[in-house]
Formats: C-alpha cells, sequence, structure tokens
C-alpha cells in the first residue's frame, strides 16, 4: 500500500487534498480552492445525528475528522448501517440533484464537517476540470464500495465478509494517511460491525475470534493488524482496486482513441 505523492501538499493538508495529491499534480490555485471551500465548519458530538432519512438536504458535508455511518431503519427497527464515511469523505456530494436525503447519517466519533453549498461544486466543474474529475471518481469509487458490499453479502461467508471489509478500511484509511503500515484504529464496534455487515453480533464475535485464531487478523485494544499481509488478501478474496486512486493522466485514454481512429 504505497504513496506516490506527485503533489508539494502541506503537512497541516486536509485530508480531501491529501487524497487527491497522491496521484495528481494539483496545482496551488486548486489546493487554495479546495481548502478555502472548506471553512464553513461544524463539530458534531458522537452519537449525534445530523442527517435525517427523508428531510430536506441542501448543503454537501465533507468529512474532516472523525467516523461516520449512513443507515437505514427497517420498519421492523432494525438498522442497517448501508456506509461507513472517512476523513476525505463527502456525503451528498450532489445535493442539488436530490432534494431529500434517502438515509441517516450520525457521528460515530466527535467529527468535525466542511458544510459546502452546492453552487461551490457546482464551480469547481466550471473552473477546474481536473479537479471535477476527481470528483465524478469520486461518485465512481463509492458506487464500487457500495457494489463490493453488495459481493461480500451474496458470495463472501462470515469471516471473509469482515476481514474483506477490514481491509477496505485500512485501504481507505491509508490513502488519507490516517492508518499506518501496520494497520488502523477501529471505531466500530462488534453490533456496527454487524450492522455493517448483515450479521448477528455473536456471528461478528465468532468469526473474529476465527480470524485471530488463524492469525488473520489481530485486534489489541481497538487497533487493527494483519500479522500475514498475503494471507489475509487471499482469504477475503480483496482486489485493492475497486478502491482506485484518481489520476488525472489521460495518456491511456489518447492511446485508445488513436486506436479506434485508425480502424
Amino acid at each position: 500500500m504505497s504513496t506516490n505523492n506527485k503533489s508539494a501538499i502541506p503537512e497541516n493538508a486536509s485530508p480531501l487534498v491529501r487524497r487527491l495529491g497522491r496521484t495528481v499534480l494539483l496545482t496551488s490555485e486548486e489546493v487554495e480552492y479546495l481548502e478555502t471551500m472548506q471553512v464553513n465548519q461544524a463539530e458534531i458530538a458522537k452519537g449525534d445525528e445530523f442527517i435525517h432519512d427523508g428531510e430536506p438536504m441542501r448543503i454537501t458535508f465533507l468529512l474532516r475528522r472523525g467516523w461516520v455511518i449512513r443507515y437505514k431503519i427497517t420498519p421492523g427497527g432494525r438498522r442497517l448501517i448501508i456506509g461507513v464515511s472517512l476523513p476525505g469523505d463527502f456525503i451528498g456530494l450532489h445535493t442539488s440533484f436530490s432534494h431529500q436525503s434517502i438515509y441517516s447519517a450520525s457521528a460515530l466519533t466527535k467529527v468535525s464537517l466542511a458544510l459546502i453549498e452546492p453552487v461551490r461544486i457546482l464551480e469547481i466543474h466550471r473552473r477546474f476540470p481536473v479537479l471535477a474529475s476527481g470528483l465524478d471518481w469520486m461518485t465512481v469509487r463509492h458506487s464500487n464500495i457500495l457494489s463490493e458490499h453488495k459481493v461480500s453479502l451474496g458470495a463472501r461467508s462470515a469471516a471473509q465478509r469482515i476481514l474483506h471489509f477490514f481491509l477496505e478500511l485500512w485501504t481507505r484509511l491509508e490513502q488519507v494517511s490516517i492508518a499506518n503500515s501496520k494497520g488502523f484504529e477501529l471505531e466500530l464496534t462488534q453490533e456496527q460491525i454487524a450492522d455493517c455487515m448483515g450479521l448477528s453480533t455473536v456471528h461478528v464475535n465468532r468469526s473474529i475470534s476465527y480470524l485471530s485464531k488463524e492469525n488473520l487478523v489481530r485486534i489489541e485494544k481497538g487497533f487493527v493488524s494483519f500479522p500475514q499481509v498475503s494471507r489475509s488478501v487471499s482469504f477475503a478474496d480483496f482486489e485493492e482496486r475497486f478502491l482506485m486512486e484518481f489520476s488525472g493522466d489521460s495518456t491511456g485514454s489518447r492511446d485508445v482513441a488513436e486506436r479506434v481512429t485508425k480502424k
């Protein structure tokens, strides 16, 4: 899980800038726009719900610090967590196209959010084509994560499902310089993992015990590590490409276009 940082990114840069700056050369103007876009901020206490299913959603949230869960509550009262948002993630990126939220969201930890008016997002498309492509990439990546979770629900065992999820979180956190080469700090309880994976808490407990016994994962004081990464990746059927990083290099696209034109 290597870093290829092409931009001169300040040490105190926001997670969003760090993420995009890993694989594309950001100009100073682009960095400044992304940072000033985040000046309107709010602090959310752990456990507070700040998005309510079915209510108007007129701004875009950008998570700067902490973890957020997005979820649906069934008519029978069952909660299903449909996604975990991490620093650098947008929540409601295209609020200009949807007037009501289709899920609820609450702070899993103490959270810092940037509150962004949709017009600022539209301005990116007008002024900064590379950044606009980056936003489109983040939308596709979000869809990829949901698709991979669906594969886990239908085709992976409980132990594989949980280990795959842990590897996903590790990769995503490492991409914004929050995790290290050993692992990451887990902010989810076993009950919350169960709600993410469509399992019972008892099943999650048994599966994590199995993974620990097989030396596929280790959890000590909330820190998740992988003693034998290659074995963990193989067991979980984990392919990092669904978490692909943004690239502004259009060389490949031009090559394809030239081949098609020659035909």
